[in-house]
């Protein structure tokens, strides 16, 4: 059964190093314990680029077939007064559900559908949330991830969805209008 966010807040050993790679192949047995997912340092994306300037540099982890990551609800991100923005908690969603497809099937996909935040109450700036994706389904095209944001309880306050195509290196530079691969997607793609 998976850990519940208060378990995963509680847990602050260095998570155990993903493989060589960075990836976990699709269909492979879940390893043993947490494991980081690696991030390209050139990634320059506002939700997980771990160099970005001003970003949230979410940084995920691989737990059997969920994967993490923290978010603290910081002053910076406020919307109403002491309250985190709904977008930032919208974007850090979508990066948890981009995560899950790249940590559960070792490549990247393409979003095609996302569905609305589910948020079941306003949080607090200060709070640390516990964001856990998993896939509902998945074949050899598609994917679809399902986001939970828990708080320090274990309660979940917010929800989303995200469907995918898992298109090749050639139907995804043509989707994406890239004439090469950007070099922080260079292995994240299959031929």
């Amino acid at each position: 059964m998976p850990a519940m966010a208060s378990e995963i807040l509680r847990d602050r050993r260095p998570p155990r190093k993903a493989l060589a790679t960075g990836r976990l192949a699709f269909g492979m047995a879940s390893p043993p314990g947490p494991v980081a997912l690696e991030n390209d340092p050139r990634n320059p994306c506002i939700g997980c680029g771990p160099e970005h300037p001003t970003g949230l540099r979410l940084a995920f982890r691989r737990e059997g077939d969920i994967v993490t990551t923290s978010f603290a609800a910081s002053g910076r991100f406020q919307g109403w007064p002491e309250r985190l923005h709904s977008g930032i908690l919208y974007l850090a969603m979508l990066e948890t559900a981009n995560w899950t497809v790249y940590g559960l099937r070792g490549r990247v996909g393409v979003p095609v559908r996302t569905g609305p935040l589910d948020a079941k109450r306003w949080i607090a700036t200060g709070e640390t949330l516990v964001l856990r994706g998993r896939l509902t389904s998945t074949d050899v095209t598609s994917a679809q991830a399902k986001i939970e944001a828990g708080d320090e309880q274990g309660t979940v306050v917010a929800m989303l969805e995200r469907d995918y195509e898992l298109l090749g290196r050639d139907a995804f530079l043509k989707r994406m209008g890239y004439e090469t691969v950007p070099p922080a997607l260079a292995d994240a793609l299959p031929e």
